[in-house]
Order: C-alpha cells, then sequence, then structure tokens
C-alpha cells in the first residue's frame, strides 16, 4: 500500500510539472483586492416604528375637505459602531396613493393641507388605497429642535439634487420627503452647513397625516390606514 501511494503521488506531481510546463508565461498578476467599510449603522425607532392614529370615527371627517389629524411622534436613533458621517433617504412604500394630489416621480407630492405648523411646500406621501380610493397622506420628519448626536445639539439639513453639484442647506422642519428630488438628510454642528460624525445620534420622528374627503370615502364600513415609509441610511 505504501508503494502505491508514492508511485500515485509521483505520477501527480510529474504531471503537474508536465503542465506547468506546457503553460509557462512570461509574466503572472498578483491581485491584492478587499474593502474598506465604513462603520455599521443601524437605525432604530420605538414602537416598531408604528404609527397608530387607533380608531378615527367616521363622523369626524369633514364631508367636502380633508382632515388634517395631530402630529404623533416616536423616538428616533442612528447607533453606529465608530464615528460616521451618514444621512438619511426614504422610499414611498405606498406610490401613486396621496389623496388629492399627483405624484412626481420620485413618489411624492407637497401636502394639500397644512402640516407640522408650515404653511406649505411640505412633501409627503399615501395612507394605501380602500378599493381604489386613495384614503389620505401624511409628511414625515425628525424633529430639528429634538435631535442630538453624542448628546450634542445639532441642526438639521439636507443636500437634494445630488452629492456631486449641491451643497447644503438647513432645514429646521427635517422634512424627509420632497416632490423635486431626491432629499438626504443629515445633522451639523448649529450654525455650519458641514455634516457631523457621529456614534449616537437621537430625536423624534414625527408623522402628520390627512384623511380624504368623507365624501370621496365608502364609510359604511371598516377603512384602514396603510402608510409605509422606509428610512434608508447613506454614508456621506
Amino acid at each position: 500500500m505504501y508503494s502505491n501511494l508514492i508511485k500515485n503521488t509521483f505520477a501527480l506531481a510529474l504531471l503537474a510539472a508536465s503542465v506547468g510546463s506546457a503553460m509557462a508565461a512570461d509574466s503572472v498578476d498578483v491581485k491584492v483586492i478587499g474593502q474598506i467599510i465604513p462603520a455599521a449603522c443601524t437605525p432604530t425607532l420605538s414602537g416598531g416604528g408604528v404609527i397608530d392614529y387607533g380608531n378615527i370615527k367616521a363622523s369626524t371627517l369633514s364631508t367636502d375637505a380633508y382632515t388634517t389629524l395631530p402630529e404623533m411622534q416616536i423616538d428616533f436613533s442612528l447607533v453606529c459602531d465608530a464615528p460616521a458621517k451618514i444621512g438619511i433617504q426614504v422610499l414611498n412604500g405606498r406610490p401613486g396613493t396621496m389623496a388629492g394630489v399627483t405624484e412626481s416621480a420620485y413618489n411624492s407630492a407637497n401636502m394639500p393641507v397644512s402640516v407640522f405648523g408650515s404653511g406649505g411646500n411640505i412633501g409627503g406621501a399615501g395612507l394605501g388605497l380602500d378599493g381604489a380610493t386613495k384614503i389620505g397622506g401624511y409628511a414625515v420628519r425628525i424633529a430639528g429642535n429634538t435631535v442630538t448626536a453624542d448628546g450634542n445639539a445639532v441642526d438639521t439639513i439636507a443636500q437634494e439634487y445630488d452629492f456631486a453639484t449641491n451643497g447644503y442647506i438647513k432645514k429646521g422642519l427635517g422634512v424627509l420627503y420632497t416632490q423635486d428630488y431626491v432629499r438626504t438628510t443629515t445633522w451639523a454642528t448649529p450654525g455650519t452647513l458641514t455634516p457631523v460624525a457621529f456614534k449616537v445620534l437621537a430625536g423624534k420622528l414625527g408623522v402628520q397625516a390627512y384623511i380624504n374627503k368623507g365624501s370621496a370615502l365608502d364609510l359604511t364600513h371598516v377603512i384602514h390606514l396603510d402608510g409605509l415609509t422606509t428610512l434608508e441610511v447613506v454614508y456621506l
């Protein structure tokens, strides 16, 4: 058995040497590859990220106007394993369902009602459909006056269009949707427009919704609000 093992090994070595000789080249490349990745950052929302308006009585809805609901807030945090400059973008999970408006190619439109104490030009998303009827809409913000980075107060800033050609502007309301662009929301040292690196960011995420006109809805059965927004972390 030992003799056979020696012979088999020798035969393999000869074959390898023979093939190697036949395939010999004048040069060979050595490639060195890998990735340097940024810190891992995890977004968290209290209550599983659910904004629950509970039972809304049909009798409280306006027949011929939109009904604006109060703002509701939950805790929001971003926790990184090392200091990182990051921002937030949003994805509308219910495109084309915002009542009373036409959504842009960015799956958003300006709210047809006043929210967050602001006069207008607040982007929003839809609350889903009841059959083929649009239920309403809502706006989302990370309330600027609630945010801290590593325990320090910060300003909410945003970049619109694209990273290469556009700078940041201050966004005190912290609204995440806009109908005109992809908005990246991030944070800066107060009075500056440069994103700050942090390990822990904390604040309040606010949502304010409106309901379609009562005359447009079938109020003889239960209607379920079904808004869905995904928050995406982007590295700056």
